[in-house]
C-alpha cells in the first residue's frame, strides 16, 4: 500500500460504528500495508512468537544438522514487548547463516535478515525447528525497523528499510496483531 494510499484512508472519514483504533487495525491488517507480499495476518498467525526488542549481540556458532556441522548464528535480545507468545526479556534464537553472508552463505541464499546489535526490530518469529533453529515468518518480511515509535519492513541487511516500504506506527501494528489474536465472537 502507497504511503499517499494509507493517508487518504487514514484521512477518511470511518464507516458508522467504526472507532479510529478500529480503522487502524482494519488498515493494518491490509494485505499489503508494508510494502510485501505478506499480510499482518499471515504473519502473526505463522509466529510463535511476536516481540519487540534491541539485538544486543550476534555470535557465529555451529549446530549439528544429522552428524554434519551447520553454520548459524546465535542472536540475543532484549525483549521490551511481546505482541504474541511470552518469554524471557532476554531473548536468545539460532538461525542459519553468518552475519557476514558469504555468497555460498544458506542464511544469504534464503533471504534471512542479518540482526544488527543496537538495532530495535518487531520481529515475527516462526516456532523453532527440531535442530534448534528460527528465522522470521515470510521470508524475511516478518521483521520491521523501530525507528521512534514507527516500523517499516527492513532489508535484508538488517540496517535499512526495504526501498518504497511505507513507515506506519508501531501503536497500529500492535493493534493490528491483537486484532488477529482475538478470538472471534461467538454466535447466539
Amino acid at each position: 500500500m502507497s504511503l499517499a494510499c494509507w493517508r487518504r484512508l487514514e484521512a477518511s472519514p470511518p464507516p458508522p460504528g467504526l472507532s479510529s483504533a478500529g480503522r487502524l487495525a482494519v488498515l493494518a491488517l491490509a494485505p499489503l500495508l508494508l510494502g510485501a507480499s505478506f499480510s499482518v495476518v499471515d504473519l502473526t498467525k505463522s509466529a510463535e512468537r511476536i516481540f519487540r526488542g534491541r539485538c544486543l549481540g550476534a555470535v557465529p556458532v555451529t549446530v549439528d544438522f544429522k552428524g554434519r556441522p551447520l553454520v548459524a548464528t546465535a542472536y540475543s535480545f532484549e525483549v521490551s514487548e511481546y505482541l504474541k507468545g511470552n518469554g524471557p526479556r532476554a531473548l536468545a534464537f539460532r538461525q542459519v547463516g553468518t552475519p557476514d553472508r558469504a555468497v555460498t552463505d544458506l542464511g544469504r541464499i534464503a533471504g534471512l535478515t542479518v540482526f544488527a546489535p543496537g538495532s530495535e526490530y518487531v520481529v515475527f518469529l516462526r516456532p523453532e525447528s527440531a535442530i534448534g533453529l528460527t528465522s522470521a515468518a515470510g521470508r524475511g518480511r516478518g521483521v520491521l525497523l523501530v525507528t521512534g515509535e514507527t516500523v517499516q519492513v527492513v532489508d535484508v541487511d538488517g540496517r535499512t528499510p526495504v526501498p518504497g516500504a511505507d513507515r506506519i506506527a508501531y501503536a497500529a501494528l500492535r493493534l493490528a496483531v491483537q486484532q488477529v489474536l482475538k478470538p472471534p465472537p461467538r454466535r447466539k
